[in-house]
């Protein structure tokens, strides 16, 4: 052939090349040329707490996640051009995925849309209450659930140089003690959720897992949550427990994405991969209001592009939910096998509730409750029902698995100018059927506010019985109560140098909840507070409505 005619054949094929890219980018779904609308939509999404990297202007707080009632935000630049660009402008609620399916089925008309890592158990929890005509697009990003373990670990274990690891031998190096790891909870994060049902496919003989083959599991996944260590009600902070003490833990089970960003601030953490699969998040949009459903396509074909799927990936440090677009730099794009979580809702509530009562570390919890003059009969009430609720009165689909269980120690004092033991109480039944649970709950139920607001002397008096009679094996905590400001008893001073000389060492973590005048406070006792629970390893969390009691107790059990 001449030169002419190559010329011609290549100029050819460069012209069905730029046609393809152009029905690609312009026409066909997913392309670069969206639709705009003719007028402006507004898509209220539920949306999942570590999607604040792409959402909200400089993500989210940690005080912002820790109140009593969802969070909001400033729109990131994503979604200011996403309104630009298609009239939809999306206005995004982070909240915990069950929360937000108990919300959903409560309220269908509180959310057109929800945006979560997995949409899975959202479709299975509607369809069982006869929602099944639920519209999902396809994965806007994916991140696998993987373990990130210190390269010193891995390399004790034989994990390195691409050696296949199996969950069998991540379980055989847990039940071992070779391996402490933290997991969020799966009864309130996806990733949580992810590892345990991941786990427990993975040694299902046939999967995906039915509700019949938990308890022929059972033992194998034992093994592997013998090496719990701690777990928290999101993804982000379980990171930063991990960040802010890396030498307490040897793993981390987390998103692939929140990996990467945990090994820019710990240094030589590696990626493990189990060999026999794991799950994935995929990130899908999940239509509610089928009155959306052109601004919800609209919003997802501008997602679904090539370039807006490299910028997602580049800020979120998450794989292209598109197939055909590259992961940003430093984002991996290896082969990783995938489990199928369960498809039946029941073999999920069967699995979470084995956790708790067959798998997770059990739990010691002292209470230490205001009951000075400022705790009037509105407040004592609320606080009478977030125990009723952890002892089984609540029924959601969120506060089932938030109930307190079976082998559990309770400990309540009362603080007013003094702290005084209300009682203490090892659950023998389920909670619901306890009658020296009833009992404790009744003594809270009739308390009465009265004196003034000594919580060091409670906190002291909380970590002295702790130490005076220690429990192995159990993930031992305090929680506060307060709605005032310290004005009796030992100081901030005093109770820091006696934490220092004698409970440090318990590591027990102080998780102080704030309701009424504390919650919205700036003074400096509230300040030194919420300060010293935090050196002890737990936060404070926000109840600016006494009514928020139940959910903010049952919040802090994702921490326990």
């Amino acid at each position: 052939m001449n030169r002419t005619g190559w010329t011609t054949v290549l100029a050819g094929g460069l012209g069905l090349a730029l046609l393809g890219w152009f029905l690609i980018a312009n026409v066909l779904p997913g392309g670069a040329g969206t639709d705009k609308l003719a007028d402006p939509v507004t898509l209220r999404i539920a949306a999942g707490s570590e999607l604040d990297d792409i959402l909200c202007a400089g993500g989210t707080s940690r005080a912002e996640e820790s109140t009593g009632t969802p969070v909001h935000c400033k729109p990131s630049k994503l979604v200011k051009r996403l309104k630009e660009e298609t009239n939809v402008d999306l206005e995004p609620e982070f909240i915990g995925t069950l929360e937000a399916v108990d919300a959903i089925v409560a309220d269908p008309d509180r959310y057109d849309a929800a945006w979560f890592a997995s949409d899975d158990y959202l479709r299975l929890a509607l369809a069982a209450k006869g929602t099944d005509d639920l519209t999902s697009s396809d994965p806007i990003m994916r991140s696998p659930v993987v373990l990130g373990v210190h390269h010193d670990v891995a390399t004790r274990l034989g994990w390195t140089d691409d050696t296949p690891v199996s969950w069998e031998e991540i379980a055989r190096r847990s039940a071992d003690g070779e391996l402490g790891f933290l997991m969020t909870s799966p009864a309130s994060s996806n990733s949580g959720l992810s590892t345990l049902a991941g786990v427990a496919t993975a040694f299902d003989a046939e999967p995906p897992l039915q509700s019949e083959d938990v308890d022929v599991v059972q033992e194998d996944v034992r093994q592997l949550f013998s090496g719990q260590l701690g777990r928290a009600a999101s993804s982000g902070w379980l990171s930063d427990m991990f960040g802010e003490n890396p030498t307490a833990y040897d793993a981390i089970f987390n998103y692939e994405s929140e990996l990467l960003a945990l090994a820019e601030q710990v240094e030589d953490l590696d990626i493990v991969y189990p060999s026999d699969g794991t799950t994935e998040a995929t990130y899908p949009v999940t239509l509610i209001d089928a009155g959306k459903q052109k601004a919800y396509e609209t919003a997802v074909a501008w997602l679904r592009t090539a370039q807006v799927q490299e910028e997602l990936s580049e800020a979120s440090g998450r794989r292209p939910g598109r197939t055909g677009v590259e992961p940003s730099p430093g984002v991996p794009d290896n082969d990783v096998k995938t489990l199928p979580l369960p498809d039946d809702l029941g073999t999920i509530d069967e699995l979470i509730f084995t956790y708790f009562d067959e798998f997770a570390p059990k739990t010691r919890t002292t209470y230490l409750l205001d009951t000075s003059a400022s705790m009037d009969e509105i407040k004592m009430n609320q606080l009478r029902r977030a125990f009723e609720g952890l002892a089984g009165d609540d029924t959601s689909i969120s506060g089932q698995f938030k109930r307190f269980r079976k082998g559990e120690r309770l400990t309540v004092y009362t603080y007013a100018d003094e702290a005084r033991p209300l009682g203490s109480v090892v659950v023998a039944d389920q909670p619901e059927r306890d009658e020296a649970l009833g009992d404790l709950i009744d003594r809270v139920g009739e308390l009465s506010g009265d004196g003034g607001t000594a919580y060091y002397d409670a906190i002291d008096a909380a970590y002295a019985g702790i130490k005076a009679s220690p429990e192995e094996g159990a993930t031992t905590s305090i929680v506060l109560m307060t709605d005032g400001e310290q004005n009796g008893g030992q100081s901030y001073a005093q109770l820091s140098k006696k934490y220092e000389a004698a409970y440090r060492d318990l590591g027990v973590p102080l998780y102080v909840v704030l309701v009424g005048d504390a919650a919205t406070s700036d003074e400096a006792s509230i300040e030194q507070l919420v300060g010293f629970a935090e050196h002890t390893g737990g936060r404070d969390v926000v109840a600016e409505d006494a009514a928020d009691l139940r959910k903010i107790f049952q919040e802090i059990r994702d921490y326990q």
